[in-house]
């Protein structure tokens, strides 16, 4: 019989309780940082994913946001024609024109109702910003300066600034303007051509229409505006206005949506590109800027 001494067997048993605690000890240690990385790490991931739905939501919602309430909301300025202006020919007010027409394409797209609110150009920009409206359609040229507060859908339309004059005139270009009163629109890139012309004055408009008229009654020497709006006016009134040389810039249209509304603007190039690869800008092209015939004021 092998013989064990009692102390010796006491302190073996002590050493593997110890062992065994020790052992399990680590193991705890080792795992709980492990579920806690784990815990933080799902807790991360759900924070992420939730952050990114929210901004993926956010964009979603200028166009949620046109289908629930079934209709469309454009700020312009209705006194440009052949882009926008008012027509009573039909026995009513109504707002029509090339840029009418895109916002009309845009809003069956999105198969929702059209809205047109009429305001001076110059708070056209501030009603898109502030949220008053959903888009903004006025003949926006597509500017460094403008892009700094807005997105801009594709080109639309290639246009310039003219300098135009009453019938009779002896202002021929550019040149002649010196010492003389051009008439522009407020925050339009006209106002900013002609403030380019050494020794012109220039006295400014709310609306287009307004510089014309002073035009027509010979209160200002010159207006400078859009190519294609200078020739729809001639159109209207070919005994009372003339074109003054070549036009003063090359400029691109575009339709300006706010920085945040990125879904709206996919809606946007993408009407304006089914327009085109079907035949129908070519259309609107020919509708208001070649058969255009301003109906005659009475």
């Amino acid at each position: 019989m092998i013989k064990f001494n009692r102390a010796a067997v006491a302190v073996l048993i002590i050493f593997m309780v110890m062992s065994i605690l020790a052992g399990c000890g680590n193991k705890a240690a080792s795992t709980q940082p492990k579920q806690e990385q784990v815990a933080q790490s799902s807790e991360n991931q759900s924070f992420q994913q939730s952050d990114a739905t929210s901004q993926n939501s956010g964009e979603e919602d200028i166009v949620q946001k046109i289908k629930s309430s079934g209709k469309l909301v454009i700020a312009t300025s209705a006194d440009y024609p052949p882009y926008e202006f008012h027509d009573i020919s039909g026995g009513k007010d109504e707002i029509v024109g090339f840029d009418i027409d895109i916002a009309k394409a845009i809003a069956k797209e999105l198969g929702v109702e059209l809205e047109i609110k009429d305001m001076a150009f110059d708070g056209v920009l501030p009603a898109l910003l502030s949220k008053k409206v959903d888009l903004a359609i006025a003949a926006f040229t597509i500017t460094e300066e403008r892009k700094k507060s807005v997105n801009f859908s594709d080109p639309y339309l290639d246009g310039g600034q003219q300098i135009v004059t009453y019938k009779g005139s002896s202002i021929k270009g550019k040149e002649d303007l010196k010492g003389k009163t051009i008439g522009v629109q407020l925050g339009t890139t006209g106002e900013a051509e002609a403030k380019k012309i050494e020794g012109a004055k220039l006295k400014q408009f709310d609306r287009v229409d307004a510089v014309m008229l002073d035009l027509m009654n010979k209160r200002i020497d010159a207006a400078i505006v859009g190519k294609v709006v200078a020739d729809a006016y001639i159109k209207l009134n070919p005994d009372k206005y003339e074109l003054a040389g070549d036009k003063l810039n090359s400029e691109q249209n575009g339709i300006p949506i706010r920085k945040e509304d990125t879904k709206l603007l996919e809606v946007v190039n993408k009407v304006l590109k089914d327009l085109k690869d079907s035949g129908e800008y070519e259309k609107l092209v020919q509708k208001w800027f070649v058969d255009f015939k301003p109906a005659e004021k009475k």
